[in-house]
Formats: C-alpha cells, structure tokens, sequence
C-alpha cells in the first residue's frame, strides 16, 4: 500500500509540473480528480501541508463554470481544502473558502460542509 501511495504521490506531482499543457477540459479534470485522491491520502496520513498542496492544485486546474458542471467534485475539493488549511492553522484561507462553498453550495447541507 504504501508503494501505491509513493507512486501516486510521484505521479500526481509530475502531472501537476505539466498542468499548462493540458488543453482538453476532461484531461483538467481527471487531473483534478488525481489531486483530490492524492489530497485526501496526505490527509489520511497528517500531512496537511501537502494535503493543501495537492487539493489547491485540483481547484487551480478547473476551468471557469465548473460548479455547475462539476459540482460533486468541486465541493469535495473545496471542502476537503478548507479542512486541509485549518489543520495547518491558515484560518482566513478557510475563512475564504468556506465562503466560496457557501455562495457556490446548491443543497443546504453541503453548505456546511465547511
């Protein structure tokens, strides 16, 4: 298990160095979702400044509207983010995220989630 992690640590950072070259919208994504498995195993494992690391790389690659065509995916990256930061003590960021989510959260549940 613990070569699974390494590898997708390893292959989740060497993606994210090339992320200017990616042009397809569903390359964007499936990056996105790397990160946000690569994020939550940081996480799992109490590295958090990683886990923000990797969950701000899956926000950063996802294109203008993606609330509303990638919704599921941009709460988990958003709330796990948020998450990530306040472990790492950064409370504006969360303070700015969570604001995001609430603005952005279409069902009133997912609005507390952060």
């Amino acid at each position: 298990d613990d070569k699974v992690d390494n590898v997708l640590f390893m292959v989740v950072d060497q993606l994210n160095r090339g992320k200017r070259f990616i042009e397809e919208e569903s390359e964007g994504i499936q990056l996105a979702i790397l990160n946000l498995r690569a994020g939550e195993k940081a996480m799992s494992l109490a590295t958090f400044l990683a886990s923000a690391s990797y969950l701000k790389a899956g926000i950063d690659v996802l294109r203008d509207g993606h609330w509303k065509t990638n919704y599921d995916l941009s709460l988990q990256l958003y709330s796990s983010y948020a998450e990530a930061q306040y472990c790492n003590g950064h409370f504006h960021e969360v303070g700015r995220i969570a604001g995001i989510v609430i603005k952005q959260a279409t069902v009133f549940e997912n609005k507390f989630r952060v």
